[in-house]
């Protein structure tokens, strides 16, 4: 059954994924970058059983790179090239992108990027569509990746109602101050100090929180 519009915007979620290269070498999203330094995604366009057709930002030493061909993505239009960079129109072919092809209720969003060191993906969607995503991250690459949370998925009452009062307190504060948002408004030591405890508790007390509420993102 699909989301009314106004339920659609007040079940929506933050979150960034970051996969390292160690934990991603069986991706071919990983692979490629020894002739592509990076891969940003811009936009998806549509998609289909293979994965997604999108606008795709790459870099380059040598632009011959263009013609090379990866498991990762075909390129089906070159919009604009400079010398070491360039816009495509391209449509992706791994497992990765397949999962939110097939999933309507997540977005990718920037900054969704590839590069030597591993892949950073920024998501969109419903809590739905993210737990759908971690049960088939999980199948892909196992506990091999991290999760950040958004102001949007951290204060929402639903989460918010399952933490410990102190625990709470030292959330809702978080994000009054803009902890969570991008770029971060604050310090875990600004909040510390607005709330006249060490550090250290801050510290203890958040990722107790974000823990608790990333675990709820699971299927029980």
């Amino acid at each position: 059954m699909a989301l009314s519009k106004s339920n659609l915007s007040s079940d929506l979620r933050y979150m960034q994924l970051d996969i390292g290269r160690e934990s991603a070498l069986d991706l071919p999203g990983v692979n490629f970058t020894n002739s592509i330094k990076h891969c940003e995604f811009v936009n998806r366009i549509s998609s289909n059983e293979t994965g997604m057709i999108c606008f795709l930002k790459v870099s380059f030493d040598n632009p011959k790179a263009l013609e090379t061909n990866n498991p990762a993505f075909e390129i089906l239009d070159i919009i604009s090239q400079e010398s070491n960079s360039a816009l495509v129109k391209a449509q992706t072919l791994g497992p990765l992108p397949k999962i939110f092809s097939n999933n309507e209720e997540v977005w990718w969003i920037s900054p969704t990027y590839v590069n030597r060191n591993g892949m950073k993906i920024t998501l969109r969607g419903t809590r739905k569509g993210m737990r759908l995503v971690r049960n088939e991250l999980f199948k892909l690459v196992g506990n091999g990746y991290k999760i950040k949370l958004g102001s949007e998925s951290i204060h929402n009452p639903e989460f918010i109602d399952m933490l410990p009062d102190k625990q709470r307190a030292v959330l809702n504060k978080a994000v009054e101050m803009g902890y969570y948002n991008r770029p971060r408004g604050c310090t875990q030591r600004d909040i510390a100090r607005e709330m006249n405890v060490k550090q250290a508790t801050i510290s203890e007390h958040l990722q107790s929180a974000e823990s608790k509420i990333i675990n709820s993102l699971s299927t029980s």
